[in-house]
């Protein structure tokens, strides 16, 4: 809105003492802020809950995104403030800032997490409503000068959040691909939240209008909208956080073995007490198929590739399902390798594939998913390496 004409000041204050009512007392940005951030703090609870607290540890032990998040949700809070600031006649955002939070953003997209494919517009829109919404109500409070900037810095502060959340929501294999869908869904957002900040957030301009023929009853259509659609929009959100966390939940339940394997890696690293022979691979071949396992002859060996075989364990599954952990151990890192009965069913996410061996991204860990030739059983192999050193490693001990 261009404030570059002269104001009527008296016009203005007979157009707007009909709005004049009872007011709470406005909370300091500082204080609004501080409760933006618990929000978040307790979205990011929520998630961690729902999706399980493996995903959270699994961001701590991965840098890059850890990195990233971390970018993103500095800039949704520096956002954020410069939002609430904005709100204020006299504190509006300069140049400075805006460049500030572009260079912070551009930053989180260097070195971010790749979040993609078509449902990452989605995973993104779910974890920024309830943020925008607060935000947006806080911001309204008060009398932005420049209401589509203020509202496009709603936008921009809740798109950042949710962004830092993505690694915590999005499939593995979503991490690898392009960052179209996330700056496609970025800029709807904060262009939506322009155009409602232009719509909601004009206060000078509702109140600088001229007289016209059933104005009083535009005035109380716009404020019992504003009383009604809150409600339903903070109902709405809420619905639209819960559907994404839980719809992830449900996406990560069908690769519960790569959890099994990468848990006996994480055990194993700690201490790791072989169960049977394991004096070779061929004593341990032999006590596995005492155990009444189908393994695969000849069996992986990671020996020649520098991990010394450290041993191997049967250890059923408290309803009786055959499981075995063999575990290599190099210098740095190791190899773990899982056999377990179940049907065989690759989880549909980004993976490569050589010689029937599906590979995968999952919780900082590259998995290597095969199928035992007879049988209900598959071959888990986790290692905590990049995937196409993993990929080597695995094709070069193939049998």
């Amino acid at each position: 809105m261009s404030l570059g004409h002269e104001i009527d000041y008296e016009a203005l204050i007979n157009r707007s003492i009909k709005d004049f009512q009872p007011a709470k007392r406005l909370w300091p940005v500082s204080a609004r802020l501080l409760c933006w951030i618990l929000l978040e703090a307790a979205i990011v609870a929520l998630t961690a809950w729902v999706r399980g607290w493996d995903s959270m540890i699994a961001l701590v032990h991965n840098s890059r995104h850890l990195s990233a998040s971390g970018v993103f949700l500095s800039a949704s809070i520096v956002t954020a403030f410069l939002a609430l600031s904005s709100a204020i006649p006299g504190r509006e955002v300069t140049r400075p800032q805006l460049a500030l939070v572009a260079a912070a953003i551009c930053a989180g997209l260097i070195i971010g997490p790749e979040p993609g494919g078509a449902s990452s517009m989605l995973q993104l829109l779910g974890p920024a409503a309830l943020p925008w919404l607060a935000l947006f109500w806080a911001v309204r409070r008060a009398v932005p000068l420049q209401p589509e900037k203020t509202g496009a810095l709603v936008g921009l502060a809740a798109s950042c959040f949710a962004v830092a959340m993505h690694p915590l929501i999005s499939q593995p294999g979503e991490l690898r691909s392009s960052t179209i869908w996330l700056i496609l869904s970025g800029i709807l957002i904060t262009v939506s939240s322009a155009l409602a900040g232009g719509f909601w957030l004009d206060w000078i301009g509702r109140w600088q209008q001229e007289p016209m023929a059933g104005e009083d009853q535009l005035i109380k259509w716009i404020s019992w909208n504003a009383r009604t659609v809150f409600p339903v929009a903070l109902t709405a959100s809420i619905v639209a956080l819960i559907f994404v966390l839980k719809g992830s939940s449900q996406r990560f339940a069908d690769v519960s073995y790569f959890d099994l394997a990468i848990e006996s890696y994480q055990r194993a690293v700690i201490s790791f007490r072989p169960n049977i022979p394991s004096t070779s691979i061929d004593a341990v071949l032999t006590a596995y198929s005492g155990c009444g396992m189908p393994v695969p002859t000849p069996m992986w060996n990671f020996g020649p590739q520098g991990f010394k075989l450290i041993g191997g364990r049967c250890d059923p599954l408290p309803d009786g399902t055959p499981l075995t952990y063999t575990w290599f151990r190099g210098k740095k890192d190791g190899v773990m390798c899982m056999i377990r009965q179940t049907e065989f069913n690759p989880p549909p996410i980004t993976h490569d594939e050589h010689h029937d061996l599906l590979f995968y991204r999952y919780r900082g860990f590259s998995v290597c998913l095969i199928k035992v030739g007879y049988g209900n059983f598959i071959y888990v192999i986790a290692a905590p390496m990049p995937l196409k050193q993993f990929e080597h490693l695995v094709l070069a001990a193939t049998p």
